[in-house]
């Protein structure tokens, strides 16, 4: 009998009403790990799913917590997917639980999905922002900081070059707005790049701020295995997120982020590996000299949290997971 394990732990983003009213049948069995209807993660859920599915095709699936990883639980596996990875492991245990769980990620015997080697990859963001860019793909004009490295004067002819007024810093294993600041000049720079060594940040990202981002909201599209099962826009309001359905986002954007989206993919599929899941975020204003406005890619993530609200179908597509997890897995 083959075992999967699935990396769990984020205590994040808890199922519905909705969802758990249609498949609690499936979700009683975690009770065994303290997990009750009132609070069930995300995560859990996912991996509820792919045990109900194992059981029926005799296939053995256990949980492998990311706070408390260990190579021994791992080469237990066949397979292990992803779900909590490393920027997970960075927000609860900093560097050290990062270093440590892609350590074994890397070392263990199973076959890892997303491997440790793709996590890292799209982690670090200056290494797939630098490949979107490579492959022609709109990104937003970005400054990438080493912060062992970093030269403040260069960084203020950068600032100067581009006419930089106001500029957003984003780090490199920051979510969930994390991190994330908005600054006017090279001066609060200084203390900022500070303040993220000594929370153990190594690298980040400079991008101009862009006042129409929340205008027009980012365009999430979530895909499995390639295609694309539903995407939502989102905006902020007073700190809190706001969603819109697929079915409220213009008709010829959408087309075209989805358009742009099968391209990433099928790069990401040829040049680095096949992804059970992941999701793109488009956002805009770029100006150019083809349209006055113009979306750009805004992030790439392969282990996204994934919730179960209305406009994300309530959570249904958790099977369509579990059984590309079973698929990719045998």
């Amino acid at each position: 009998m083959k075992t999967i394990g699935v990396l769990i732990g984020t205590n994040d983003e808890p199922v519905s009403n909705k969802y758990y009213k249609l498949n609690k049948h499936k979700l009683k069995f975690l009770k065994e790990y303290d997990i009750y209807s009132n609070h069930i993660p995300y995560d859990y859920a996912v991996f509820a799913e792919i045990k109900y599915l194992g059981n029926n095709k005799n296939i053995n699936v256990i949980p492998l917590f990311g706070q408390n990883l260990t190579l021994k639980d791992c080469n237990m596996c066949d397979y292990i997917f992803c779900i909590f990875e490393g920027v997970y492991a960075f927000m609860n245990g900093g560097m050290e639980m990062y270093k440590k769980n892609m350590s074994i990620l890397k070392r263990t015997k199973a076959e890892v999905y997303p491997s440790q080697k793709i996590q890292e990859f799209i982690i670090k963001k200056h290494k797939y922002m630098t490949y979107l860019k490579k492959q022609g793909f709109n990104i937003p004009l970005t400054k990438f900081i080493d912060l062992n490295k970093v030269n403040i004067n260069i960084l203020a002819k950068f600032i100067e070059k581009n006419d930089l007024n106001k500029m957003i810093l984003k780090p490199e294993l920051g979510a969930f707005k994390t991190g994330i600041k908005i600054l006017n000049n090279t001066k609060q720079i200084t203390k900022y790049l500070d303040n993220l060594k000594k929370l153990e940040y190594n690298r980040l990202l400079l991008q101009p701020f862009i006042g129409e981002f929340n205008k027009f909201g980012e365009i999430k599209t979530y895909w499995i295995n390639g295609k694309n099962i539903f995407s939502y826009k989102q905006q902020w309001k007073g700190g809190d997120g706001i969603y819109g359905k697929e079915e409220n986002i213009e008709k010829d954007l959408l087309k075209e982020c989805l358009e742009i989206g099968e391209k990433v993919i099928k790069e990401l599929f040829k040049d680095h590996e096949k992804l059970i899941q992941c999701r793109i975020d488009f956002a805009c204003c770029i100006n150019n000299d083809k349209r006055c406005r113009e979306f750009f890619i805004n992030e790439i993530e392969i282990c996204p949290t994934i919730g179960s609200s209305d406009y994300e179908l309530y959570g249904s597509y958790y099977k369509t997971l579990a059984e590309m997890v079973i698929n990719y897995c045998k």
